[in-house]
């Protein structure tokens, strides 16, 4: 029987719907790209709406659904802990079981938001383990019969990282780390003490990371530690979490609030908490390199341990923790593994995904499909569509053919024009991938400044992001494992650090997308196109939007085009070009 399973991430940040078959994954939305709030939580009804309106599909066609929480994960490690701390623990516990207890209606839920009855629902309803489903969504995308699956990030269903062996429709779990020790809660406690405190934030210190120094090596170390065989370890003096009544909170209909993890002792180490607007000063900087440094350091030394462990130097990974793409660049300049492969919503939005085919592989039996080698999985506008959305504008804009709005584009690409572009399906994951994206000139003048003044009105020591053609990734990076997720970092070689000025960071680097013309062909021709004019293969990307979820329809891609100082935007078969706009 043909399975088409509905996977859920809910009740959690960053929950999202995906629609899974025999053929691999069909449609794939976060909540926040249509209800326009960042990492939102709570139950995914626009996203389950959506993926089944992409699909082609009713709630009648779903086989399976499955929702990636399971409360019988590592029960006997939580009854453990709430034993040896009653007092503080019962209040959370009494709120799990409410989540749980909402988790475990998903298929009311389901029903609901898609106009049904619950006795409408014949799907059957699964639950998985949170990172038994982050190590599924990169296996089971991944081109690897056989690999080491690992997983990291602050929590879920009571672990905070796995390793596993992977082969064929089985993934067999050999070691867990048990919260309240986390890779994921050392990080983010660091963040919010030097005042990044808001959910989400961890990626910005990374960035600011490399204008600090490693001072603060030995405290580091003093705080958290890996250890082989055993797992990631926390001295727990200098953290709070495990004594919180409350953990992650669900707020304002559906944004999400993480109450401070550090504890006074983490202060008496490190200083005092940076509260905003403060500004940043060298201890910040200093303590996010020393952080961020040691925190590669236990990385590698998992993977390693990991490899030893699952068998195999070809590794799957997913989990918050894989984010931090200047972790995955040693790991794989350092050859601490030979081949990786790193899903796209590597964070809780690709648990679904995971849910998802876990139930249809390693529960139902059903064939692996092809690798997932690209991340165009959500939603698609008509050129009638975008048509409407610019005639409502106001704004002047021409209809144009392929060959032209190439030639446009990159004309105005290589004349230092800042130019928005929405085409095709939008990215799963995190990242724009070039359908949903800015570009401009890598190389051009002051343009890393420019665009975080101009558009992205955003911290000035943020950095931008090369998308570059594969077979020239070489040529200008010290790297040669193809990266179309936008997770790794490496080296620009010096050579190109000048005609690179505006995506090499600060320590030297760029966070690359390779680009394969079977992956995306108009994105690989303009970059192709803008070599020719330049001799450049490379373009600067970044989101398409300015403090906001990615833009998600024409109107909003229009809207933002129109109140930041962008000069041009390519929008399916039509250009936009404001009056009088030059670099």
């Amino acid at each position: 029987m043909a399975r088409l399973v509905l996977g859920i991430n809910s009740a959690h940040a960053d929950s999202a719907a995906v629609l899974a078959s025999d053929r691999g994954i069909l449609a794939a939305i976060a909540e926040e790209r249509l209800s326009r709030k960042k990492h939102c939580a709570g139950f995914p009804r626009l996203a389950v709406q959506e993926v089944l309106r992409l699909a082609g599909a009713t709630l009648k066609d779903v086989t399976d659904i499955a929702v990636a929480r399971d409360p019988r994960a590592n029960i006997t490690a939580k009854a453990a802990f709430v034993a040896r701390h009653p007092l503080k623990t019962l209040p959370r516990a009494l709120d799990r079981l409410r989540v749980h207890r909402e988790v475990a209606s998903t298929a009311d839920l389901v029903a609901e938001v898609m106009g049904a009855s619950s006795a409408d629902v014949g799907a059957e309803f699964h639950q998985v383990e949170h990172h038994l489903a982050h190590a599924a969504s990169s296996f089971f995308c991944s081109p690897f019969e056989r690999a080491t699956g690992i997983t990291a990030d602050g929590a879920g269903d009571f672990a905070s990282a796995l390793i596993a062996k992977c082969e064929g429709t089985r993934i067999d779990v050999q070691r867990r780390t048990l919260w309240p020790h986390s890779p994921g809660v050392f990080y983010t406690a660091v963040c919010q003490l030097i005042g990044f405190d808001k959910f989400g934030e961890e990626y910005k210190v990374m960035g600011l990371s490399a204008y600090g120094v490693n001072r603060f090596v030995r405290p580091m170390r003093e705080i958290a530690s890996y250890v082989p065989g055993h797992g990631f370890r926390l001295d727990l003096r200098y953290f709070q979490h495990h004594e919180q009544e409350r953990g992650l909170e669900i707020v304002d209909g559906g944004e999400v609030s993480v109450p401070p993890l550090w504890s006074t002792e983490m202060e008496r180490l490190l200083g005092p908490a940076r509260k905003r607007p403060a500004p940043i000063e060298d201890r910040e900087r200093d303590v996010a390199a020393s952080m961020q440094t040691h925190f590669e350091d236990m990385y590698l030394a998992y993977v390693e341990d990991a490899v030893r462990a699952g068998g195999s130097r070809d590794v799957v990974m997913a989990g918050g923790c894989v984010l931090n793409s200047v972790a995955n660049g040693r790991m794989i300049t350092e050859g601490v593994v030979d081949r990786g492969y790193f899903h796209p919503a590597a964070s809780d939005d690709g648990t679904a995904a995971g849910a998802a085919l876990y139930v249809l592989h390693s529960l139902r039996g059903a064939r692996r499909s092809d690798p997932l080698q690209h991340a165009y999985l959500g939603s698609e506008w008509s050129d009638e569509a975008i048509e409407k959305a610019t005639v409502s504008s106001g704004m002047p804009f021409e209809k144009v053919t392929r060959e032209a709005l190439l030639e446009k584009a990159s004309d105005a690409l290589a004349k230092g024009r800042i130019m928005g572009w929405f085409h095709g399906r939008e990215e799963w994951g995190p990242r724009a991938l070039g359908n949903r994206s800015i570009l401009c000139h890598p190389g051009w003048p002051n343009m890393k400044a420019t665009l975080n003044a101009r558009i992205k009105n955003r911290e000035p020591f943020r950095p931008f992001a090369p998308a570059i053609l594969a077979e020239k990734l070489g040529t200008c990076f010290q790297g040669t494992h193809e990266v179309p997720f936008m997770i790794v970092v490496y080296k620009v070689r010096p050579e190109w650090k000048e005609r690179l000025a505006a995506i090499t960071h600060e320590d030297g680097t760029g966070r690359v997308q390779t680009v394969r013309r079977d992956q995306n062909a108009l994105y690989y021709d303009l970059i192709q196109a803008f070599e020719r004019r330049t001799g450049t293969p490379v373009l600067l990307n970044t989101s398409f939007n300015e403090n906001e979820p990615i833009v998600h329809t024409p109107e909003q891609a229009i809207d933002c085009f129109s109140r930041t100082r962008m000069d041009c935007l390519g929008i399916g078969s039509f250009w936009m070009e404001k009056p009088g706009s030059a670099p």
